[in-house]
């Protein structure tokens, strides 16, 4: 069972940013980012539409350039928002990604920017019009898709995606036959967000494949 950080393990270091994939990467099989555009084009890594929370600056992303973004102290750490070239740089080969689409129209800039890395990498999204927008066929990289508030339809949107992945909430999995029926379909199955180790230990024994978690003591 694969260990993915989540926001290159949130509850423990400031997501998102080039300090928590540094630290996350000795404990982690797989670092997940969030993806966005911003103002001048690029894509870059930050979880929100705007930059109040993680930073004292203000403004939506998609308004601010790259080196605006650049400049910000996200979290106080006196680094600012990483373009997803530079987070995918600081972390090693044998590190995988998980990148998720936070809006639609930058799957295949994604994808192509992690073609340009030797990481197994995973493009995944609670969107289904975010991924089905997708026109780059790289077979080095891989769609997962996030189950909402509508499992058995989200399901039906992973099949006809084609995708390899299947990220469920861990509470959709305690209670039904998701698992299997993923791996009926040769879908592998990353759990979200794991909190704890008895949690986890649950879900492996369900057969899943990864949990993906805020911090490395789930393991």
């Amino acid at each position: 069972m694969r260990l993915i950080a989540h926001r290159a393990f949130a509850s423990c270091y400031p997501e998102n940013t080039l300090v928590a994939i540094e630290r996350a990467v000795p404990d982690a099989d797989m670092i997940e980012l969030d993806v966005r555009r911003c103002g001048s084009g690029e894509l870059v890594v930050v979880h929100d539409e705007v930059v109040d929370r993680i930073s004292a600056g203000v403004g939506r992303v998609d308004e601010l350039s790259s080196a605006d973004l650049s400049n910000l102290d996200v979290f106080e750490t006196g680094t600012g928002v990483p373009t997803l070239d530079e987070a995918a740089a600081a972390i090693p080969a044998d590190t995988g990604i998980v990148l998720e689409l936070k809006e639609r129209g930058i799957a295949d800039d994604a994808v192509a920017a992690a073609s340009t890395v030797e990481n197994e990498v995973i493009v995944s999204s609670f969107d289904a019009a975010a991924l089905d927008q997708l026109t780059v066929d790289d077979p080095t990289v891989e769609l997962g898709y996030l189950l909402g508030l509508n499992p058995d339809r989200d399901f039906e949107h992973a099949l006809d995606l084609d995708c390899a992945y299947l990220h469920p909430h861990w509470g959709h999995l305690l209670l039904t036959d998701a698992v299997d029926r993923a791996h009926d379909t040769d879908m592998k199955v990353n759990v979200w967000t794991i909190d704890t180790a008895f949690v986890a230990g649950l879900l492996e024994r369900k057969g899943i494949d990864g949990v993906i978690a805020d911090s490395p003591d789930v393991r």
